[in-house]
């Protein structure tokens, strides 16, 4: 268990950090491409914060990490 939630946390931040790495760069075309890359690392947040207060609030894994 503690593999899948460290690589899935990795693989979120790498997600979020490449979005923003995009939008910094000054990359995007439009404003319907910024909305969309803003939403996306809304989720990107929405899933580790979700992944995180599980984690905290179940003993068994936090035992595991």
């Amino acid at each position: 268990m503690l593999e899948f939630v460290e690589s899935l946390k990795k693989r979120l931040r790498l997600l979020r950090s490449d979005t923003e790495g995009m939008i910094l760069s000054g990359s995007v075309r439009d404003m319907e491409q910024y909305k969309f890359l803003q939403g996306r690392l809304e989720g990107y947040r929405f899933v580790e914060n979700e992944i995180n207060a599980l984690l905290k609030n179940n003993p068994d894994l936090k035992e595991d990490l």
